[in-house]
């Protein structure tokens, strides 16, 4: 799952030199709580957010002398899981989409969620396991194969928690008949591979 994916194309940018009252009107306007600053040509230049303006006396000043330069982006063909690193790492609630240092679009907290929902097979319907696996074994093989033999399509497998000797695989399947005698097998493979 990739940026362009998800994002929202044409951002709302307005240019360097636009005067800061029209950049309020457009936050106002528009409920933005950050705007992005780009040429007409479409190079991002920077960002100002409402809290920059909060102590402005000049309104008629150009919105480049206050706004500050771009640190994070992403392109279109970047992954999600990209995104998300940069927007937790950063605490951002948008991250601007720029393609040949230019800016077309961007993508938001909301996008990113619906788009890793929608990879994790969140929502649709299907049987959730969580199986404990040892870490570098072939638990996850074994348990992939015990799945295999049930017919299961398998709709999604992530790691969960992470410990020193052992690991959580959540996985997502749909198309098994017998639910409980598949949790049986994952409990007593998974029982006898720990034991070994």
């Amino acid at each position: 799952m990739n940026v362009e994916q998800y994002m929202q194309p044409g951002a709302t940018a307005l240019p360097p030199d636009t005067p800061l009252s029209v950049v309020r009107d457009t936050m106002d306007a528009h409920g933005f709580g950050l705007l992005l600053i780009a040429t007409s040509e479409g190079t991002l230049t920077g960002f100002i957010t409402r809290a920059g303006l909060k102590d402005v006396k000049d309104w008629d000043m150009a919105v480049d002398k206050l706004s500050h330069p771009v640190r994070f982006f992403v392109a279109p063909g970047d992954t999600l899981e990209k995104a998300a690193l940069i927007m937790l790492a950063n605490r951002l609630v948008v991250l601007p989409v720029v393609q040949d240092e230019q800016l077309i679009g961007v993508i938001t907290q909301a996008e990113l969620l619906k788009g890793l929902t929608v990879g994790l097979g969140i929502g649709q319907e299907a049987t959730r396991f969580t199986a404990k696996v040892r870490n570098d074994s072939d638990d996850l093989y074994q348990v992939l194969q015990i799945l295999r033999t049930h017919g299961a399509q398998l709709i999604s497998l992530v790691q969960g928690k992470r410990g020193e000797t052992h690991s959580e695989v959540i996985l997502r399947i749909r198309g098994v008949e017998d639910k409980a005698k598949l949790r049986d097998e994952l409990e007593t493979a998974l029982r006898d591979l720990q034991a070994v």
